[in-house]
């Protein structure tokens, strides 16, 4: 929610938030008071004493959070108003987004974004509709290299979105608490044509790994950093996922979608954020360069 709320024009009034809002570099540099926000939630606990002692208006909880009888008490007992953000699909998200908008009375705000958002789809969908031959197999590393999409999560669709074949949707995959993971001797079955990673330094680390060098996309030099903004652009929680089917449209069908990427991301900060970054930004967000602060080292395999 951190983003729609910067978006409506209420960041320089957070007074908490989750560690992952305070870790986007680009979002504290849009709105520098975020980076002043006292971290009260780390790993799906609330500090209900922080929050109370720095005046805290109302709240917006993730329903995971919420369901937590634990947590959900805690709520219940600060006489804080709060309201609860959840989403398992692009529709359910766009719809928490107005429903942020409404409760900071900035509702066309929130308006304008879900609109952009809807016309984005509408138009990679257009734009794709034609004969483009056979799919590529495509896999992608959520975080870290061996997880991954699972059937009906965010990611399958915005993915599928390109008429990609995503490898890992058809795998029957331990998934937990929204995670799904695979392993690497799955990976060299499904053999696919090209990864996609949302977490900086995974498509690195791929491509120079010697239990990797035998995969046929790896030779190849096809595994890419999707861009990373405010957001892992595309993660199954980000706001910037329009923009990740944007880029990998682009990748994969430059000639039906054919769009100067940069300049996409210039217009999208500005409209929504007045904002502007200059060309250097631009390619920081598009090569994820250093645009979020590191929580742990990740896992790669």
């Amino acid at each position: 929610s951190g983003p729609i709320i910067v978006m409506c024009g209420y960041g320089g009034r957070v007074t908490t938030s989750c560690n992952n809002m305070t870790r986007s570099n680009l979002l504290t540099m849009i709105c520098p008071g975020i980076a002043d926000a006292v971290v009260v939630k780390s790993s799906g606990s609330v500090n209900g004493e922080a929050v109370l002692e720095h005046g805290t208006d109302l709240i917006f909880v993730n329903d995971g959070t919420y369901e937590t009888a634990e947590e959900r008490a805690k709520l219940d007992s600060l006489g804080i108003p709060y309201v609860v953000i959840g989403f398992d699909d692009l529709e359910s998200q766009m719809e928490a987004m107005l429903v942020i908008g409404r409760a900071l009375n900035a509702e066309d705000k929130a308006q304008a974004y879900v609109d952009w958002c809807k016309g984005v789809y509408t138009d990679v969908h257009e734009a794709l509709s034609g004969d483009l031959g056979e799919p590529p197999d495509l896999y992608h590393a959520i975080n870290e290299a061996v997880r991954t999409d699972y059937a009906g999560c965010i990611c399958d669709e915005w993915i599928t979105m390109t008429g990609v074949n995503d490898v890992s949707l058809s795998a029957d995959l331990s998934v937990d608490g929204g995670k799904a993971y695979t392993t690497l001797e799955q990976i060299y079955t499904w053999d696919p044509d090209l990864i996609i990673c949302n977490e900086a330094g995974v498509d690195d680390y791929i491509l120079s790994d010697e239990k990797w060098a035998g995969l046929r996309c790896v030779r190849d030099g096809a595994v890419y950093q999707i861009p990373v903004g405010i957001s892992r652009m595309g993660h199954p929680t980000s706001t910037e996922t329009p923009l990740a089917l944007m880029w990998l449209a682009n990748l994969l069908y430059p000639e039906q979608y054919e769009i100067d990427y940069a300049q996409t991301l210039k217009d999208y900060y500005l409209r929504f954020y007045g904002f502007e970054i200059d060309d250097e930004m631009a390619q920081a967000i598009i090569q994820a360069d250093e645009m979020r602060t590191e929580k742990t080292t990740q896992k790669v395999e």
